[in-house]
């Protein structure tokens, strides 16, 4: 465990819960991807893509933080757009206290590609003709003809569906990590807090390399309503390029 004196903060108690069921689903998407069950992995992936977002917004805000303990009916009382914003204004406050300068059109960039990213994976999550055929081409036996039965997709063309599913949830684990442990403001010169680091730049990086990997390849599932989108991209494409 890191040292901290911040143990007790509402902000982290609010937020453990959905680091725990973050990190839980995290586990199932890749034992999923692993045996070849991405379609699958993709409809938890999404679960976490909220759990991970809620987890990262109400570890870095106290007013959120109550927000949440309110909600009605036991839910949390924003939606996945809205916690893309949230978290955009987020990773600008974090940005803007590092003395990097913001912009509108950056928050506009940074939430919507998010967004986004939930919407892709709801293609695959929620019944689509985009989703279910590409899930029938893994037991096809013969042309226009193919097996009504359960099995995993280890098709060539589904391994641009997996690197994508594993990158968009690898990341957004990271997210809310990262989030909870600035809050947490743990000793930096323990073992354990170095460990961490290490860690995090470690499966940062191999996020990174393999998205490289897939990168441009044609995708079987696509955002088709993309009415969302009200942006360029611009500051992202300035980033990290095209």
């Amino acid at each position: 465990m890191v040292p901290s004196s911040k143990n007790g903060d509402p902000r982290l108690i609010t937020a453990a819960p959905f680091l725990k069921c973050t990190l839980d689903d995290l586990r199932g998407v890749w034992i999923l991807v692993e045996r070849g069950y991405t379609s699958q992995a993709a409809a938890v992936a999404a679960a976490m893509f909220e759990n991970a977002l809620t987890a990262a917004v109400v570890a870095g805000s106290k007013e959120l933080a109550i927000q949440a303990q309110k909600g009605k009916h036991a839910q949390i009382p924003w939606g996945a757009k809205e916690l893309c914003q949230l978290d955009a204004k987020r990773e600008m406050r974090l940005a803007e206290e590092r003395g990097e300068k913001q912009t509108p059109k950056m928050y506009e960039d940074n939430w919507t590609i998010g967004y986004f990213h939930y919407k892709w994976l709801c293609q695959v999550k929620h019944p689509t003709w985009q989703a279910a055929i590409h899930a029938i081409q893994s037991t096809v036996v013969a042309d226009r003809e193919y097996a009504v039965r359960p099995g995993p997709n280890n098709l060539p063309q589904d391994i641009q569906v997996k690197a994508r599913v594993l990158a968009v949830s690898l990341t957004k684990a990271l997210q809310a990590i990262k989030s909870f442990f600035i809050t947490l403001d743990g000793d930096e010169k323990s073992d354990e807090y170095q460990a961490f680091e290490e860690k995090v730049s470690k499966v940062h990086f191999g996020v990174a390399d393999l998205i490289k990997l897939q990168y441009g390849k044609p995708s079987p599932i696509q955002v088709l309503d993309r009415s969302f989108i009200k942006t360029d991209f611009s500051t992202l494409r300035e980033k990290y390029g095209d």
